[in-house]
């Protein structure tokens, strides 16, 4: 009995054994043709047949659904179709969405898939008008566990200051005064009255939030030209905001200087480039 019982064990194990080997290979089959699937998924994509390359990559995710690459290229071509038409389809932009972070929690380790994804997912949420979310993941690009380089950190934080740049620019050009534009683009904008003063604080906060991470992107790379040019522009929706004159002429110098200092740098790389290219 005992010799028995040991028998019967070992075709246990025996068995667990080949199955184990058997869901191995099935495993690595699905590997390989979801490859495939995506092998000529890509090349439908780049002949422009977006639609057809979808169903390739769509099938890539049934056979292997841990593949982020899958979910990416499925995710790229769903960003062709609810762009596609005349009106935003929010629906299938948010179906997108998910095809994205699914992507991400698939993308461990993998930090170009892993920044793809989230890219894709802060310009969704652009495309969705959503400002606070699109802020969030572009901030998570540049500031969470899988940042590819400086340059992407530097134009991750020059693209948020940008839109903030935006945002007070759009509140102080709706108050802008047309009598005084010609004279003085940067004149004070009279926003001192109670259906103003919402108006006045978004600007105001924009402004200061601007400032906050155009700092950021020169900090990390203080060669960023456009970056530079961009604090300037900062400072002069400050200047549009303030009445105290002594500011804005302080306002109006500092923003003259950073210009100066911009373009210098700018001329200095023009002139780097030139004398590095080959003599013909």
């Amino acid at each position: 009995m005992k010799i028995f019982r040991h028998f019967h064990h070992a075709l246990i194990f025996s068995a667990i054994g080949a199955l184990a080997l058997l869901n191995s290979g099935c495993e690595y089959a699905n590997k390989v043709i979801a490859k495939d699937q995506l092998n000529q998924g890509a090349i439908l994509y780049n002949q422009g047949n977006f639609k057809k390359a979808q169903e390739f990559f769509k099938s890539a995710t049934e056979t292997d659904p841990s593949n982020s690459v899958a979910w990416l290229y499925l995710g790229a071509t769903m960003v062709k179709e609810y762009k596609g038409g005349d009106e935003l389809n929010r629906d299938l932009a948010n179906q997108t969405l998910d095809v994205y972070k699914k992507a991400l929690d698939l993308s461990e380790g993998n930090c170009s898939n892993y920044d793809n994804a989230i890219s894709y997912i802060a310009s969704i949420y652009d495309d969705l008008g959503n400002a606070e979310e699109w802020r969030n993941w572009m901030l998570q690009r540049a500031e969470g566990k899988c940042v590819l380089n400086n340059e992407v950190k530097a134009t991750t934080y020059y693209a948020v200051a940008v839109k903030y740049w935006t945002c007070s620019y759009d509140e102080t050009t709706r108050y802008q005064d047309k009598a005084k534009l010609s004279a003085d683009p940067f004149h004070y904008r009279n926003m001192d009255y109670p259906e103003a003063l919402a108006d006045k604080k978004k600007a105001e906060d924009c402004a200061l939030k601007g400032l906050e991470y155009i700092e950021k992107a020169i900090q990390v790379d203080p060669t960023y030209v456009d970056a530079m040019f961009y604090k300037g522009l900062l400072y002069r929706e400050q200047q549009k905001l303030t009445k105290d004159e002594a500011r804005r002429k302080e306002l109006a110098a500092t923003s003259v200087r950073i210009a100066e200092e911009a373009s210098a740098l700018m001329k200095k790389k023009e002139a780097e480039a030139a004398a590095a290219q080959p003599e013909g």
